[in-house]
């Protein structure tokens, strides 16, 4: 009988998907911080190791997030498994990062390889000077909890985060309007949007509905997006499927709407498919499939608007959402129309009428009671609608929510 013991991998063992980013950032990260602690940042060696860190972000789908708590890496909010040698090293970087305040990575696009020296010497040195990374955001976890009050965050808090940050990236893009298409912050979008739909389906949908403030290009473009979104995911598509109708929608809207109002569909979608093929190509031996598969939905619209009806059925939806932004800020009005407005105005156009199936699923999606409508309860009292069922619906008064006790109307409209 041999007294060696081999230790093979288990199932436990990280062999996942899931987490694999978080494991690379650790092990980069640990790498390049002891090479700057021995060599300094001018060193090949240590520009070598940051290229490396940036190369493995430019590898990962982003966006990502890494929280370090206590003993433990999450990777976007899922506790991540290291193996004996990863989870030592996680430590290790885990209180380099504590030492100059920081326990949480949010990284949206590749940082440069200046700035990822920068932060390895920061960790190396122990020594924190509030760094600013472009692409990358370093923040400490503020009243952090531990325990099951700290296993979960509010699912509406959070979608409405993911919302508001995909609005941000969204007004990055419109602001360089007409330039080559970003690929890679409108991949960002649409994944932030699919986190928030997760978390919370109904707050996704109507957050940027019901939210203050005016409804700018970027904002209505998002707001097309979360519709097509909800209504492919309502229908059952493949999600492969609803990143590319909902990445289409984003260009287009971005590219069409204007403060009122909004350019014809084909030609928005003519100007978009230019910004989109611009950079179609990724620099590798092949094309992405999700960008050909993009520019291939979009140049439907773009160059075959007469047969309409031999269009994929997701540009179909891409232009139902989109004429829905564009009625929302009438040219010749000084309001915006609300969401079952938008819908009873779509009902009659002639593209809705040939293919009535979309518009079903978005007035399934809203609701024939949208939070923010004006309504009056059973008692007379008028106010705006929160929430609630049709049979109970949540308004505020002025003074005070009430709950209704049956279906509520819409001031001087009768039934």
């Amino acid at each position: 009988m041999s007294d060696s013991l081999t230790i093979r991998r288990t199932s436990w063992m990280p062999d996942d998907a899931q987490g694999r980013t978080a494991r690379m950032m650790v092990e980069r990260l640990f790498v390049l911080m002891r090479t700057l602690a021995v060599h300094g940042p001018s060193h090949p060696v240590s520009v070598q190791i940051a290229q490396a860190v940036a190369d493995g972000i430019a590898a990962a789908e982003l966006p990502f997030t890494l929280q370090f708590v206590r003993q433990a890496v999450f990777q976007d909010h899922a506790l991540v498994m290291f193996d004996p040698g990863g989870f030592q090293r996680s430590l290790r970087v885990a209180s380099a990062l504590a030492a100059i305040g920081v326990q949480q990575i949010a990284v949206d696009h590749v940082p440069s390889v200046d700035d990822l020296i920068a932060l390895g010497s920061e960790l190396a040195s122990g020594h924190g000077t509030a760094l600013q990374i472009p692409g990358m955001q370093l923040r400490a976890i503020l009243a952090g909890q531990t325990g099951t009050a700290g296993e979960t965050v509010e699912p509406a808090r959070f979608a409405a985060v993911m919302l508001l940050r995909s609005l941000m990236d969204a007004e990055h893009i419109e602001a360089s309007r007409g330039g080559a298409w970003p690929w890679s912050r409108g991949a960002a979008i649409l994944r932030r949007l699919e986190r928030a739909t997760d978390a919370d389906a109904p707050t996704s949908t109507r957050f940027l509905e019901a939210a203050p403030g005016e409804f700018t290009v970027p904002r209505r473009a998002v707001q097309a997006t979360v519709l097509a979104l909800a209504a492919m995911r309502l229908v059952g598509l493949d999600v492969a499927t609803r990143r590319v109708g909902g990445h289409a929608t984003l260009a287009v809207a971005l590219t069409g709407l204007r403060p009122r109002g909004g350019d014809a569909f084909p030609a928005a979608a003519t100007r978009a498919l230019d910004q989109l093929r611009s950079t179609l190509s990724t620099g590798r031996s092949k094309i992405d499939p999700h960008r050909l598969r993009t520019c291939a939905l979009v140049h439907d619209a773009a160059f075959r608007p007469e047969a309409r009806s031999r269009w994929h059925p997701v540009a179909r939806l891409m232009e139902l959402v989109y004429e829905h932004e564009v009625l929302r800020c009438p040219t010749d009005a000084s309001f915006d129309l609300g969401a079952v407005d938008l819908l009873s105005a779509l009902a009659p156009r002639s593209f809705v009428q040939d293919d009535p199936g979309w518009l079903q699923a978005l007035a399934e999606i809203v609701g024939r009671w949208a939070p923010g409508m004006k309504v009056e309860l059973e008692d007379g009292e008028a106010g705006v609608l929160l929430g609630g069922s049709s049979t109970k619906p949540m308004v505020f008064t002025g003074a005070a929510v009430k709950v209704g006790r049956a279906a509520p109307s819409l001031p001087g409209v009768e039934e």
